[in-house]
């Protein structure tokens, strides 16, 4: 024989040792002796008739192995499977369970209504932060306040706010060197709104460049949007409607949490907000003196005040409080279906005797590890869900979207509950998988001498359940029958028993 036939037949039997790695270990040997076999009737054949057949090249026959050891494998994963991953297993229904909630959280991360309802509070030292109302939560969500109660605010409260703001939503024209012209949604406010917010990037907003001079504060997508990202644009100036505005700082979107959505920031010295119409509209926001005010009770206190010998009711509400109504009506939601679940559904989880030999304790709390589990991953799918749909969608109206979360989490949330107890108890309480095969033992007309229902087995031989079709005085339950190691050589998932064991 030739060298490169010699060299040819050296590297067939290395690529046959390879692929044989794909086998697995015990019908590793059988396959390796076939193909070496075919390789070694090969390898006897006369050279010449090699010559004249590219196919019969032992290099070229070796590479066949690759593919046989290959389908070998994948018909092999295709039937078993991986065990913990089977269909029924704990672990798949975790996964799917930890999966949906993944999507749910990715979904609130990408609408940005629904992640700004999952942030916190970018305000520091904001338990005295509120929001003044003249009715309500409502009045938070919409202008309620006239510029003139503000005014008055501001010289004679001192002994109840610190700090006092005021600001109204509008619309107004900018001219940049990108744009002709753009139309920008707008917060124009007092000058101290940002300094009573105490936003950790408040104090990269420059301070006036003239006294009275206007500010302009741009969220980031406007700067961005507007001005194609600058980064030397702090400290120009913006034609806002034909007047020249200094542009003071650049904050990132999800630090303007009050209500309206705003494109930026127009700060305004108390000369300026003079010259609107003493009855225009707005926001206020303060910090509170806490020792003038009783303590709140659900994140609310009052203001009364009496002016020209009429009495008028002010409400002051606290900005965590408001921005966490979302977290709030979940907790009512979930309260809701606690309450109505015992209604719905059978609480017990059936009636489980103890075996002759004794399984470990961490048997029992795996169990019960999962039972847990699968509640929390309810809770958090659910959770994630109904803030999607409320605030990814409903963004622009609170209100609206605090009822469209309540109205999807309890139906959700009782029925989540409901499945997660059902589940538990067609589960063997030692392997935590689902049970199977169903089967009728027994007739209706004899319910009351002999035993009448379901029964379903483990398919790795650990029991019975015995379901009840019509609750007894003497097998009001579901009950479970553990079979010894004798009966496990009936069941196919399970190995033979040894001899001695029968």
């Amino acid at each position: 024989m030739t060298r490169p036939w010699l060299r040819s037949v050296s590297l067939a039997r290395i690529n046959l040792r390879a692929a044989s790695l794909l086998i697995p270990r015990s019908d590793r040997a059988n396959w390796m002796a076939e193909w070496s076999a075919e390789l070694h009737h090969l390898c006897r054949a006369a050279p010449d008739e090699i010559a004249g057949s590219p196919q019969c090249d032992p290099l070229e026959f070796s590479f066949g192995a690759f593919h046989d050891a290959f389908w070998i494998r994948y018909d092999l994963l295709r039937s078993a499977g991986l065990p913990m991953l089977r269909s029924g297993s704990a672990a798949r229904s975790g996964l799917i369970l930890a999966t949906t909630a993944l999507a749910a959280l990715l979904l609130c991360l990408v609408l940005p209504g629904a992640r700004k309802a999952l942030l916190w509070l970018p305000y520091r030292h904001s338990a005295d932060l509120v929001m003044i109302s003249s009715c309500g939560y409502a009045s938070t969500q919409s202008p309620s306040i006239a510029l003139a109660d503000y005014q008055e605010w501001t010289t004679d409260t001192a002994a109840l706010f610190t700090q006092i703001s005021f600001y109204r939503l509008t619309i107004k024209g900018v001219h940049t060197a990108h744009h002709a012209a753009a139309r920008l949604s707008m917060a124009q406010a007092s000058d101290n709104l940002l300094r009573l917010l105490d936003l950790p990037d408040s104090r990269n907003v420059m301070p006036p460049a003239a006294p009275g001079e206007a500010r302009l504060v741009l969220s980031r997508t406007a700067w961005r949007t507007l001005y194609r990202g600058d980064p030397h644009l702090v400290g120009r100036t913006a034609d806002i409607d034909g007047q020249p505005v200094l542009i003071a700082g650049i904050i990132p979107d999800g630090d303007w949490r009050l209500a309206g959505k705003i494109d930026a920031v127009l700060l305004e010295d108390q000369h300026a907000l003079a010259a609107l119409p003493s009855r225009t509209r707005g926001f206020v926001v303060a910090r509170i003196r806490n020792s003038a005010f009783p303590p709140p009770r659900g994140g609310w206190r009052k203001m009364v005040e009496t002016r020209d010998e009429v009495t008028r009711s002010f409400d002051c509400i606290s900005v965590p409080h408001l921005l966490g109504q979302p977290s709030f009506v979940f907790l009512f939601a979930l309260l809701m279906a606690s309450l109505a679940l015992p209604a719905t559904t059978a609480l017990p989880l059936g009636d489980y005797p103890r075996r002759r030999d004794h399984l470990p304790g961490i048997v029992n709390a795996r169990r019960w590890g999962f039972l847990i589990a699968k509640f929390t991953l309810v809770l958090l799918i659910v959770d994630l869900c109904s803030t999607d749909l409320a605030y990814g969608f409903c963004a622009g109206d609170p209100v609206t979207a605090l009822y469209i979360q309540l109205a999807t989490a309890f139906p959700a949330l009782l029925f989540g509950f409901r499945w997660t107890l059902q589940d538990q108890r067609k589960r063997c309480p030692e392997c935590l998988r689902l049970l199977s095969n169903p089967a009728r033992v027994g007739q209706a007309s004899c319910n009351f001498l002999s035993w009448n229902g379901t029964e379903l087995f483990c398919a790795s031989g650990h029991g019975l359940l015995h379901i009840p079709e019509l609750p007894t005085s003497w097998f009001s339950t579901q009950r479970w029958l553990c079979l010894d190691s004798s009966w496990r050589c009936l069941f196919a998932e399970r190995p033979s028993p040894h001899p001695e064991m029968v």
